[in-house]
């Protein structure tokens, strides 16, 4: 098995997911609509990014103080924030600045409705664009998963701390199926976010997701504690498997109607972070890790800065074909995703050396 810290393979199928979720908000395109949508079912890939957190969330458990649940939560919730917020918040304002301009552009908007869509666009901006407060427009909809996400963690995790025998080994599956049985009863199928009741079942989504991703790291740890390995049979015939999985997976999102093949692909999804994260293929070290980690990175920043992008070929360039559509699509959704990780970057360095000095002005 794998010995590197981080698994060069998880980025780069998150890369590949990531891709078809482009693909997917393709069809806000209006030539692209018009001729049919790529991956008509390409949020079923959501459920990936899901589990991945699961699984790393247990894996970085084991560093939290079990005795203060509710701070370790805490610091384990903000440490993820952190690392997230500023690409969140890039994403943000730049989706709200497009739809801005548009409506500038298009309609007789003024500074007042300006500063009024600036006020009620606060939810978005503080993640709780899914979480049943909510208010406004929605500017940037992907970014609906991250707070989800978050939400699920702050839920999952005490449980994870408290009762971490009983969570990893059969709670997180029951929790899962519970999840995704809720889901399954309120549409028969997974792309309904709205509010169900008593919470939106975007929360119940990704509290199941990330369930699912901590039974996983139970089964990959009972894998390596009994020392299972593969000859190179062994390994080629499980690297087959992955690949028909994941083809498997790519079919069913091009499956015409709303249907229960939704719950398909989540055993799909199971097998898939299991084969990756047991390391049994030993694919993940023949793998670039630096160059997989780019593509990693790369995943982040396309989900958070392509969907802003179809407004503005619908609203400003019209008239592409749809080739030079889908073409503009991508090089704008890059040329913003290189943009966003320079400003982020620079925030952070002067962040490093401005925050201390502000800290040492304001308190004694």
């Amino acid at each position: 098995m794998s010995k590197k810290k981080i698994n060069p393979e998880v980025d780069l199928i998150k890369f590949f997911f990531s891709i078809i979720v482009v693909l997917y908000h393709s069809k806000y395109i209006d030539v692209v609509a018009a001729g049919g949508k790529i991956f008509p079912y390409g949020y079923l890939a959501v459920e990936f990014f899901f589990m991945v957190s699961g699984y790393l969330m247990a894996k970085s458990s084991v560093k939290y103080d079990v005795a203060r649940v509710g701070k370790s939560t805490f610091d384990f919730v903000m440490k993820k924030l952190k690392s997230i917020y500023p690409y969140f918040l890039f994403s943000f304002v730049s989706a709200f600045a497009v739809r801005q301009v548009i409506f500038f552009v298009k309609t007789d908007h003024s500074i007042i409705d300006f500063c009024k869509d600036a006020v009620l666009a606060t939810s978005e901006a503080l993640m709780l664009m899914k979480s049943g407060v909510e208010f406004g427009t929605i500017y940037n909809g992907p970014t609906w998963y991250i707070g989800a996400m978050l939400f699920a963690m702050a839920i999952l995790f005490p449980i994870l701390l408290k009762h971490r025998d009983w969570y990893l080994n059969i709670g997180s599956l029951v929790i899962a199926i519970f999840g995704y049985a809720l889901s399954y009863q309120e549409k028969g199928h997974l792309n309904y976010l709205d509010w169900s009741g008593w919470t939106t079942m975007s929360i119940i989504r990704a509290i199941a997701g990330v369930s699912l991703g901590c039974f996983v790291f139970a089964l990959v740890e009972k894998v390596q504690a009994n020392g299972v390995a593969l000859k190179k049979p062994g390994k080629v015939l499980l690297w087959l498997a992955e690949i028909s999985v994941l083809a498997l997976f790519v079919v069913i999102m091009q499956f015409e109607g709303k249907n229960s093949f939704d719950y398909i692909t989540i055993i799909l999804d199971l097998i898939i972070c299991f084969i990756i994260f047991s390391g049994l293929t030993g694919v993940q070290d023949i793998l670039p890790q630096k160059f997989c980690s780019f593509l990693g990175k790369c995943s982040l920043l396309l989900y958070l800065n392509h969907r802003f992008m179809t407004r503005i070929i619908n609203h400003f360039l019209p008239d592409l074909s749809y080739e030079h559509a889908m073409i503009a699509y991508f090089a704008l959704a890059i040329i913003w995703s290189v943009v966003a990780e320079i400003v982020v970057t620079v925030y952070k360095k002067l962040s490093a050396k401005l925050l201390p000095k502000i800290k040492n002005m304001i308190f004694q």
